[in-house]
């Protein structure tokens, strides 16, 4: 028990004493498995569909893609039990006896067989087998997605971006596309792969991958000349898609799994030996700013930002390239990459002329 203090219970005072995996092994039990598909607890599945996994923001989630039901613990607590949110909050405050709104616990709702959190972070969740079945690119969907950031099929395929049909997890088929709901696969080699569903409004992103799979880093230039060719600069990047982005105007970028993600120091040091300046653009937000500054200390990264009028800061009304370029145009985005040239932040000897669809150069979807 952590006191005898009487507080409001919310997220925050429960979270700030139990962790949110160790409330969903403790009610999944003795079948509980974190990164791995496993059948769900909330209904009759002799299919396993049902993760748990560990969102970039740091917290975890569950998602049911046979359902497409998706939450935090406390939402899942709610299907478990029928509660509403504060009635989950009473639960595990009971059931953990956490002392948080009452000192007097009932028995307790299950008795605990699942595993502590900290068995549970050793855990590698890229056990998890990933595939898909592949369907041609098409004009309308596609290209209404991908043209709008500028990016063509020539990016698209250098960058080994594939337009799937049907995703397959460790062989059970878990979503299908539609055209609503297109989906594409950022395929990584030796198994590894990104599904990225942009217009779903509860699970966006699927992966197998891990903190040392960086997206963008096998289509780097590979020789000295041809980083001189290049620039010898590299752009640190949130995400595959302002890796493309920034592809347009041939400035090298990569992206790690998530802006939560340290990158290995390992991997910095190959950086450096081809790389003389490296800068981190990230999301203009505590966690974004954070972890910026988190490799500009380790690495002497530079950050830069697309701010957002906070703290006296220029409001671009944007978090990031892509969304830059899909508000403005490609022409704007010229303008801002020469616009940042010339204030010396970037690169120099890098040819900056677009290869866009916008322009009338490059492949069309």
């Amino acid at each position: 028990m952590y006191g005898s203090t009487v507080v409001e219970l919310t997220d925050e005072e429960i979270l700030g004493r139990i962790n949110c995996l160790d409330i969903f092994s403790y009610y999944i039990g003795k079948d509980f498995k974190y990164g791995r598909a496993m059948c769900s607890p909330l209904r009759k599945d002799k299919s396993p569909s049902f993760t748990i996994f560990k969102h970039s923001s740091g917290k975890y989630f569950f998602k049911d893609f046979s359902t497409g039901d998706a939450g935090d613990c406390f939402a899942f607590l709610g299907k478990m039990f029928g509660l509403t949110r504060f009635g989950t909050y009473r639960l595990i405050d009971n059931d953990f006896q956490l002392g948080i709104s009452n000192t007097s616990f009932k028995t307790p709702t299950k008795q605990y067989v699942g595993k502590h959190i900290k068995e549970l972070e050793d855990i590698e969740p890229s056990s998890t087998t990933i595939q898909i079945k592949s369907r041609p690119w098409n004009s309308s969907e596609d290209k209404i997605f991908w043209s709008k950031y500028g990016i063509d099929c020539s990016i698209l395929n250098k960058f080994n971006v594939k337009p799937a049909q049907h995703v397959f997890i460790n062989g059970n088929l878990i979503v299908s596309a539609t055209k609503y709901n297109p989906i594409y696969a950022y395929d990584f080699g030796d198994g590894k792969m990104k599904i990225y569903q942009p217009y779903s409004k509860t699970y966006k992103w699927l992966s197998n991958t891990n903190v040392s799979d960086l997206q963008g880093l096998s289509q780097l230039p590979i020789s000295v000349s041809r980083v001189r060719e290049g620039g010898d600069t590299l752009v640190i990047t949130k995400s595959l898609k302002d890796v493309m982005c920034l592809d347009i105007w041939n400035i090298p970028s990569i992206a790690p799994a998530s802006e939560s993600c340290i990158i290995p120091a390992d991997i910095v040091s190959r950086l450096y030996d081809r790389f003389r300046r490296i800068y981190i653009l990230y999301d203009f937000d505590p966690t974004g700013i954070s972890f910026a500054n988190k490799h500009r200390k380790l690495y002497g990264f530079q950050p830069l930002f697309f701010t957002n009028g906070k703290f006296n800061t220029f409001d671009y009304e944007v978090k990031d390239f892509s969304d830059f370029i899909a508000l403005n145009g490609v022409r704007k985005a010229a303008e801002l990459i020469e616009y940042v040239c010339q204030e010396e932040y970037l690169y120099q000897g890098t040819s900056r002329q677009a290869r866009t669809v916008e322009d009338g150069q490059g492949d069309t979807l």
